[in-house]
């Protein structure tokens, strides 16, 4: 049995950016020489997600613009975000980001296992690995571990 563990550093351009991950997936699976087993893909993030889905600029705009709507990013209350009452997880530079805490629990997306067979990540016809920032664009680290013979 093999393991492989490798890590990227991705950072988006904006909040609410997509980056396809899975040309970065395929590269761990091959670089770890697993032909049958399982990958990972582990987002170390509480604010970001990672999605499985079609890589389509009108699908990819309506979860954007239906998750925004549902939990919106200016003029609503988050009791993450009063800092008069808040007092667990604050550092000296804590910004204003409870949406994107809410927006996070609610896809609860922060891994996905994928079967590996013939050496490649088993993904649909049109799967793409996807990430999504939904906080202030920074060093974001994504977790590949690929495991079997």
């Amino acid at each position: 049995m093999k393991t492989a563990t490798t890590s990227i550093t991705v950072r988006p351009e904006t909040r609410y950016a997509f980056l396809d991950l899975t040309d970065d997936l395929r590269r761990a699976v091959k670089d770890a020489g697993v032909t049958d087993g399982i990958a990972v893909a582990f987002c170390a993030h509480t604010t970001c997600v990672l999605l499985i889905n079609e890589w389509e600029d009108g699908a990819l705009e309506d979860f954007r613009r239906h998750l925004t709507d549902l939990v919106p990013h200016d003029g609503a209350y988050y009791r993450h975000d009063d800092f008069e009452i808040r007092t667990q997880n604050l550092h000296p530079d804590e910004r204003k980001n409870g949406h994107a805490h809410v927006k996070a629990m609610l896809v609860s997306a922060t891994s996905h296992s994928i079967p590996v067979i013939a050496g490649e990540p088993t993904l649909g016809a049109w799967q793409r690995l996807i990430f999504f920032e939904m906080d202030e664009p920074k060093d974001r680290t994504v977790v590949f571990q690929v495991i079997g013979s």
